[in-house]
């Protein structure tokens, strides 16, 4: 199943996946792949936009169990234990290689492109004039665009990691861009402005058909008030303010050195975390992928945890949980003294 979750990965940039810790499901698995459905009428003209998922069981006779529990994995942002009729349901929401899409090659644009380089953004720059989209102006760019933002559907394509940001040279490339934009997945959709400009593109494209709920996630004027006035300074609160979007809610992290040792076809067992209190060092959705060889990638946080996980998976048969307690005493204790609880979620793969 988890060459399925990266295959999504690589294709959405997003995906879910949600396990039973408990109950009579327990262990019983699904993922759930982002999709949207488009649907244009007229060019330039208002576009419906169905967001939706597609759920994938682990094993096909399991569909309609998902099914009941479809809402509270959909409502669930954030990589975390739930409860699902009275039972815990471990979900873990997983990013991946977001992208930055920057409208508009100006002088707000370096400084931003800059700053996503900087930040891990895959960046993209479009603008309707050429000499604005070089090499020269962008250097750690990694797509330059040239072309009519009307047109922009044939240029970039649509991936549901992706923050765009809106800073074309005028008003009528900006509105061009979002009447194209917000019929689109995104983690987020700003547009630079004044609160005039602002207001009048709004209501323009509310007489188009467009719905105060799509308007309404616009981020518009752009970025933070920090009360900068240069170029640089604007950046910098457009980029603090994808941050704060993007940091919002907590999403399991993606070991690449994990991924590639699935990919490349070999066996193990995956051992995440996948509830904690106390002190231990990881976070929940950490991963460690444990050989027969005894090869291990990635880690759990070391320590008496990541040793127990580790010689608990040779006796690991299709899925397990096991709670490890990090006390001194009791039946289930570690001999620590630094207290909590972790949960461990093993999958042979």
């Amino acid at each position: 199943m988890y060459n399925k979750i990266y295959q999504i990965l690589d294709e959405k940039g997003r995906a879910k996946t949600g396990i039973f810790l408990d109950g009579p499901y327990m262990g019983k698995k699904c993922i759930l792949k982002p999709e949207t459905v488009i649907r244009e009428e007229n060019c330039g003209e208002a576009a419906e936009k169905k967001s939706g998922v597609q759920l994938i069981p682990e094993k096909t006779e399991d569909a309609s169990i998902w099914d009941n529990y479809l809402n509270i994995l959909s409502e669930t942002k954030e990589t975390k234990v739930t409860e699902a009729d009275g039972h815990r349901l471990f979900v873990e929401d997983y990013r991946k290689n977001p992208r930055l899409v920057i409208f508009g090659g100006g002088h707000v644009s370096q400084p931003t492109a800059h700053l996503g380089k900087m930040l891990g953004f895959h960046v993209t720059i479009m603008d309707d004039r050429e000499y604005f989209v070089t090499k020269e102006r962008f250097p750690e760019a990694d797509q330059l665009v040239y072309g009519d933002f009307k047109e922009l559907d044939k240029y970039i394509t649509p991936y549901d990691n992706t923050y765009y940001v809106i800073l074309t040279r005028g008003h009528i490339g900006d509105a061009d861009c979002l009447r194209r934009l917000l019929h689109r997945p995104y983690e987020y959709l700003g547009m630079i402005g004044s609160k005039n400009k602002v207001r009048i593109t709004r209501e323009n494209l509310l007489k188009e058909g467009y719905t105060l709920e799509q308007l309404d996630e616009v981020h518009a004027p752009i970025g933070i008030p920090l009360g900068g006035q240069l170029p640089e300074e604007i950046a910098v609160s457009i980029m603090a303010e994808i941050i704060k979007v993007k940091n919002q809610h907590y999403s399991a992290y993606c070991d690449e050195k994990v991924e590639t040792a699935v990919l490349e076809g070999r066996h193990g067992v995956m051992v995440t975390i996948a509830e904690k209190s106390g002190s231990s060092p990881r976070g929940v959705g950490s991963k460690m992928f444990v050989e027969p060889s005894g090869h291990i990638t990635g880690s759990i946080g070391g320590g008496k945890v990541e040793y127990e996980a580790i010689n608990h998976c040779k006796e690991v048969k299709e899925k397990e949980v096991k709670h490890y307690a990090l006390t001194a005493d009791g039946q289930d204790s570690l001999g620590m003294i630094c207290g909590g609880q972790v949960t461990v979620v093993f999958e042979r793969v």
